[in-house]
């Protein structure tokens, strides 16, 4: 059995059992004919700062960011993770050398 809540503004305004309706708010039955889905229009045609070409649609821009090795600014935050420390091949058996030869372990 699947169970579906609806929330707006903190409260249940709608139950959705095994996807059928089991319980209607009043509130949301009147809000419901005036709601409507905003839809994001496309970006207006700019010129590029790198190469001066014409960038016509989002889907263009996202691909033009992509083949410059640029990004939006505001959308970096993975980029600002700190990147693991990859040590050299060798460096920890050279770092022990010298110190079991500094304190002369082994002799």
């Amino acid at each position: 059995m699947r169970y579906r809540y609806i929330y707006r503004g903190g409260t249940v305004v709608a139950i959705y059992k095994n996807e059928e309706l089991t319980y209607l708010s009043d509130t949301f039955a009147e809000d419901k004919p005036n709601q409507a889905s905003m839809v994001m229009p496309d970006i207006q045609p700019y010129q590029s700062m790198i190469d001066g070409s014409t960038i016509t649609s989002r889907s263009r821009h996202r691909e033009h960011l992509r083949a410059h090795g640029c990004i939006e600014v505001g959308n970096e935050t993975k980029y600002l993770k700190q990147k693991p420390v990859q040590t050299p091949p060798g460096l920890k058996e050279t770092v022990a050398r010298v110190a079991y030869e500094k304190l002369r372990y082994g002799k």
